[in-house]
C-alpha cells in the first residue's frame, strides 16, 4: 500500500473514532481525532503534488500557498484546517480546556466539509 492510501485510511478511520467518541461524550479527544481526520487528508493531497513536510503548521501553510492561493481550495475551507489545528493545540496542551457538546459537534462537522472538498480535489 502506498503513502498516499495510508493518508486516506488515517483520515477515514479518524473521522469513524471521532464519531464514535462524540457519540460517547469525549468531546476533547472528539476534536483531536476530527483535526487528524483533516490533516491525514492534508497531507494525502500535498502529496499528490509531490509535496512533504512533517510539521501541523507546515502542512497548514503549503495548503494555503499551493492550493488556496492557486484558487483549487476555497480560503474558508482551509481556514476550518486552521482554526481545528488550534482547538487540538488547546484540548492536547491546555489543562483547563473544556471541549463541549457544540465544538465537538462543529469540529466533526468541518472535518467532513474538509475532506469532502479535498477529495473533489484529488477526484476521488
Amino acid at each position: 500500500m502506498n503513502e498516499m492510501s495510508r493518508l486516506l485510511i488515517l483520515s477515514s478511520e479518524d473521522v469513524d473514532t471521532a464519531e464514535f467518541l462524540y457519540k460517547n461524550n469525549l468531546y476533547r479527544p472528539c476534536v483531536s481525532r476530527a483535526y487528524y481526520a483533516m490533516y491525514y487528508i492534508a497531507q494525502a493531497l500535498l502529496l499528490s503534488e509531490g509535496i512533504e513536510t512533517s510539521t501541523h503548521r507546515g502542512v497548514i501553510k503549503l495548503i494555503n500557498l499551493h492550493f488556496v492561493k492557486t484558487g483549487r481550495l476555497a480560503p474558508d475551507i482551509s481556514k476550518l484546517l486552521g482554526d481545528t489545528h488550534d482547538l487540538r493545540q488547546s484540548g492536547d496542551y491546555e489543562t483547563d480546556f473544556v471541549a463541549n457538546q457544540e465544538v465537538a459537534d462543529q469540529a466533526i462537522a468541518d472535518a467532513k466539509t474538509f475532506i469532502a472538498e479535498v477529495r473533489k480535489i484529488l477526484a476521488i
